[in-house]
């Protein structure tokens, strides 16, 4: 027995011997393998059995790491001499082995971990996609499934994220997009590849940017793969635009229904026809170079042949804009819908020169409302961009509606605009424009043609000055509207059609109404007409104009303003106005021209011809003038110191000329006719003129009476007569010439100086001879430079005949030879008497001088006149030479 148990020690001894040295080969052996690394026969299972799931790696060495297992170290998958593929390098790759499978002698990697990865993906022989500072775990699961749990990179600057799940991951060293092929998915990769590289060369984070992205599919089928990017990113700048607060979600998709036939005709989009894509984009703060959106947040849909913008919204300046859009690439069919509550003016920056201008002239207190909706057929892809307006032009089709409230509007305050729009076949279309600013009101329709610039259109309602005044161009604004005052707006229907590129060819229609206004001071209560316009020339047809509670009105069958010969045309007017008024409306010269000739109350006139449409700044209202008044109802008449109480004729107004023929009066008791000539065209004075008047019963006791200052006479009589003026001036009278006769009958004429000297002596030969009623005067003369001649006065009484011979000026000067002949008219014995009286008779033959109102008289063969009465009365005579009376009494008037 002791033997056996001696042999049990021994035993004992040698397989704790065994143990130890099987412990102490473990533990070399797993420092060999630590330190050494795997024997070759180890690694090329290990390799083996990784490319059995796909994996080409390569290792410089492969070691066992007491906590990480099997390390491979400086790995690369892909081909090393290939730059034109994909390629994977990492310092170190951890496998996870199944220890299960090992105990069976079999190598299986269940997994792997990369730390210190760098992904490539070459784009171009220039750019790659780069993943740098990779870690992460892939599991192989069954059924040849590889689970990326997370994978951490940087990418492009950002953090990027990866996870995914892939079944049948090791075909997918069998696609044509990992064999450096440019055909199929490959090819179609390509190019959007290399695109998105050189962009994304040009993009910069700021902050911590965050990039997630998920891949989920089947190896066997490339349609089944989903990818999925989500991006936040502090901060971003690129050479198109600037973002905060970017967050950004996508998702790739490769449909096995999406077309894949690369039809020539979709161009570019022939690229994109195998993908799906969906995604969504914000920002806090999205400015581009010459706008800043604001916060903006929009969502779209590729999936071929359709692209779609299902949501866009933005706040440019503060304000609101909000669309949609949808495209077919394969009909070019496009929609989309529009809604905006901005400043236009955030869009400054993007608008031609010209639009800027007219844009910087209005502000608003609210942002105006723009809602738009349309859809068009694009032109082909392959078509070159200067073709595209043309066609987007006819196939167009657009409805939106544009509101605005409290606009400043070149310096004037618009209380609200609405309209809506619509656009087709070329056709801009404003069905219910409505514009309020005021007391201007007003509603507007119209249609223009894009292509050819043709338009119709209509504007009715009520349309104050103040809101015209802005827009009048230059300094003509103050001027032109200086020239009418308005009270009330103009109330007007007018259509209109024409060319924009050729507004001399615009014609219009319609009907216009004004009330309560002035023109250059004159007051109008009412006027209305309907108007024509075509060729650059207005026709105002049937225009009514009431004044005066409407006894003063003025009609006519047209008024055409003629812009070509710069002319107002006038026919058929009938007007019962105050001339003035008409006068001081066409211009300050006329009115101080036609100021002597006034009527007392409005005559009845009928008038046609034209006045010029020149420039009202330079006062030559006349020039061009030709104009025919025909008064066919006097009224009272005055003309400086002389009145009618009618007169009628006609008037003819031709430029710087006045005519006037046909006068017909009735004045002072009786009648007058006659004509006038007026020339305005000298500069230096008023004017030339030649007349001729012919009177028949003038009453001179009222025709004194408006002659003589002192409106007190006693001059009596019944004036007829003629007078003719060939020519004269009104700078000098002494340039007056012509001819002439007058006649009175049953008159006194003693009253004037000029006669009246002899009244006195006659009555101291025959009390009352001197003041003996006159039967008959009568003369004619020739004027010759303001200085009328007569030898053929003559003044008939029933006892005496006085005769005068001289001169008389146009300054009352008078010069003459005056001669009585006593009893000279005495039936049957006056020659008789006569001549035995002819001594007496040059008693009185006197020469005449100095002014008519205050006569120097001479008589010729006496030498002192206070002695002519001696020889008939001496005593009488002696005590008038020899004494002075109390009270001396002028000649004539005792």
């Amino acid at each position: 027995m002791p033997g056996f148990w001696r042999k049990c020690r021994l035993l004992l001894r040698w397989l704790r011997f065994a143990a130890w040295g099987v412990l102490l080969a473990l533990i070399l052996g797993v420092a060999w393998l630590n330190l050494v690394g795997l024997p070759d026969f180890l690694k090329s299972q290990l390799v083996a059995t990784l490319r059995e799931r796909g994996v080409e790696l390569e290792f410089s060495r492969m070691r066992l790491r007491f906590i990480h297992g099997l390390v491979a170290e400086n790995i690369r998958v892909g081909e090393k001499n290939n730059s034109d593929r994909p390629a994977l390098t990492a310092s170190e790759v951890q496998l996870r082995l199944n220890y299960t499978a090992l105990l069976h002698r079999r190598f299986q990697v269940d997994g792997v971990v990369l730390r210190d990865g760098k992904f490539t993906l070459p784009v171009s022989p220039t750019n790659a996609l780069v993943l740098l500072n990779m870690k992460g775990e892939i599991r192989f699961l069954p059924d040849e499934i590889w689970s990326l749990d997370e994978l951490r990179a940087d990418f492009a600057g950002a953090h990027l994220r990866l996870a995914g799940r892939v079944a049948h991951a090791p075909e997918m060293a069998g696609w044509k997009s990992f064999a450096g092929k440019k055909t199929g998915v490959r090819g179609a990769l390509s190019r959007p590849l290399k695109d998105f590289a050189d962009t994304l060369a040009q993009i910069h984070l700021s902050g911590e940017p965050q990039l997630g992205v998920t891949v989920e599919g089947d190896a066997r089928d490339v349609h089944s793969f989903t990818l999925r990017v989500n991006g936040v990113a502090p901060g971003v700048g690129t050479p198109w635009f600037s973002a905060r607060g970017l967050e950004v979600a996508a998702t790739l998709t490769a449909p096995a229904e999406a077309p894949t036939n690369g039809d020539v005709a979709l161009d570019f989009w022939t690229n994109a026809q195998p993908f799906r894509l969906s995604w969504t984009a914000r920002a806090s703060d999205l400015r581009f170079q010459k706008i800043n959106a604001g916060a903006v947040e929009c969502a779209g849909l590729w999936s071929a042949p359709e692209l779609a913008v299902t949501k866009f919204s933005a706040s440019p300046g503060g304000g609101k804009l909000t669309a949609a859009a949808h495209l077919d690439v394969t009909t070019r069919a496009l929609f989309f819908t529009n809604e905006s509550n901005f400043d236009p003016h955030v869009l400054a920056a993007l608008l031609p020169d010209a639009a800027n201008n007219a844009l910087a002239k209005i502000l608003w207190t609210q942002p105006p409302l723009f809602r738009a909706a349309g859809e068009a057929t694009l032109p082909s892809w392959t078509n070159p961009a200067p073709g595209w307006r043309a066609v987007l032009t006819s196939t167009a089709r657009l409805t939106g509606e544009l509101a605005f409230t409290n606009a400043v509007l070149h310096g004037a305050t618009v209380e609200f605009a609405h309209t809506h729009f619509n656009f087709g076949r070329g056709i801009w279309s404003l069905p219910d424009l409505e514009f309020a600013q005021g007391r201007t009101r007003l509603e507007f329709s119209g249609e223009a043609s894009a292509a050819t610039e043709n338009f119709s259109a209509r504007l009715r309602g009520a349309l104050d000055t103040e809101t015209v005044r802005p827009f009048l161009p230059g300094d003509s604004a103050p001027h032109t509207l200086s020239i009418a005052q308005f009270t009330e707006p103009l109330v007007l229907d007018v259509t209109a059609q024409g060319n924009f590129r050729a507004p001399d060819a615009l014609t219009a229609a319609g009907h216009l109404a004004l009330t309560n206004f002035a023109v250059r001071g004159q007051t109008v209560e009412s006027f209305a007409a309907e108007i024509v316009c075509t060729n650059r020339v207005l026709l105002v047809l049937r225009p009514e104009l009431f004044r005066a509670a409407g006894s003063q009105t003025l009609t006519a069958g047209a008024a055409a303003f003629d812009l070509n010969a710069k002319m107002i045309f006038f026919t058929n007017v009938f007007s019962t106005f105050e001339p003035t008024i008409a006068t001081r409306a066409i211009g300050s010269k006329t009115a101080r021209i036609i100021a002597p000739y006034e009527y007392l109350a409005p005559p009845t006139v009928r008038a046609h011809g034209r006045l010029p449409l020149g420039d009202l700044k330079s006062g030559h209202d006349l020039d061009g003038t030709d104009l025919t008044f025909e008064i066919i109802r006097g009224a009272p008449f005055r003309w400086t110191m002389l009145n009618a109480t009618n007169i009628t004729g006609t008037i003819h107004w031709l430029g710087q000329e006045l005519e006037l023929t046909n006068i017909a009066a009735r004045c002072y008791g009786g009648e007058a006719t006659g004509h006038a000539y007026f020339d305005f065209r000298p500069t230096n004075y008023d004017c030339d003129f030649n007349f001729g008047v012919t009177a028949t019963n003038l009453d001179m006791r009222l025709l004194a009476a408006d002659l003589s200052k002192t409106k007190t006479n006693r001059l009596e009589g019944f004036l007829s007569g003629w007078a003719e003026i060939t020519r004269g001036d009104s700078r000098a009278r002494e340039t007056w010439n012509g001819y002439g006769s007058v006649r009175l009958e049953d008159g006194l004429l003693w009253n004037i100086p000029v006669f009246g000297f002899v009244s006195p002596v006659l009555n101291k030969v025959t009390p009352g001879l001197g003041n003996s009623r006159a039967t008959e005067a009568k003369a004619d003369f020739v004027m010759t430079n303001g200085v009328a001649r007569t030898d053929s006065l003559a003044i008939h009484t029933r006892t005496m005949r006085l005769q005068y011979a001289g001169t008389v000026d146009l300054w009352q000067n008078v010069d003459a030879h005056v001669t009585a002949q006593l009893m000279r008219n005495m039936p049957v014995v006056g020659s008789l008497v006569s001549t035995v009286l002819w001594p007496v008779s040059k008693i009185f033959e006197c020469q005449v001088t100095g002014l008519v109102s205050d006569p120097k008289v001479k008589p010729v063969y006496i030498p002192f006149s206070r002695y002519l009465a001696a020889p008939l009365h001496p005593i009488r005579t002696l005590e008038g030479i020899f004494s002075t009376p109390e009270n001396p009494v002028a000649p004539g008037n005792n």
